[in-house]
């Protein structure tokens, strides 16, 4: 069975439980929401008032796709990496939807415009997230097996050192004549 940090791998979906990753997808979304509130509003100010009412809608659907990508994990990393990744995307973009349209009662009425632009949102934060994800593990994949390699060498070189002298000693012990003389 391959290892997933092996080089020839197609791809590695992220381990969507770990935190590193899941704060990189929380940081990227909010990042791209306020770029997107600055664009429409025109400034820094009216941008985080725009934010703040769709948080409203945003933050919901991102943590609950990041907890059902994290419970779905062992199911996705079982499927092939483009099976994954289209499970992943599915996902994205179902999830936001349904909160879309379950809060549209609490937030008034959501126009099927507003439900296009979240699934264009959510459509494009995927596909860049997973194309990142995917050149991060490429771009360690080597780093990870040389460090391997390293950590065997390591442990080879105590090894050898542990069993020459052990060598020495079993000769010092059984025959000292014999041991001075060889040296």
């Amino acid at each position: 069975m391959q290892n997933e940090n092996h080089n020839n791998l197609d791809g590695v979906l992220p381990n969507f439980c770990h935190l590193g990753v899941s704060l990189k997808i929380i940081l990227t979304v909010e990042a791209a929401a306020y770029a997107q509130a600055w664009a429409a509003s025109g400034g820094p100010a009216k941008a985080l008032s725009l934010l703040i009412g769709q948080s409203a809608l945003l933050q919901p659907a991102l943590l609950l796709t990041l907890v059902t990508l994290c419970l779905s994990g062992r199911a996705l990393r079982r499927l092939s990496y483009s099976a994954g990744l289209a499970m992943v995307f599915c996902m994205a973009l179902t999830i936001p939807s349904l909160v879309c349209l379950t809060t549209r009662h609490a937030m008034g009425n959501i126009s099927q415009a507003r439900l296009v632009n979240v699934l264009a949102f959510a459509g494009t934060l995927t596909v860049l997230l997973q194309g990142y994800f995917h050149l991060r593990s490429k771009a360690l994949s080597p780093a990870i097996t040389e460090a391997r390699l390293e950590a065997l060498q390591a442990r080879i070189r105590p090894h050898f050192l542990f069993n020459s002298l052990n060598a020495v000693l079993s000769l010092v012990r059984s025959d000292p004549r014999q041991a001075s003389q060889k040296t």
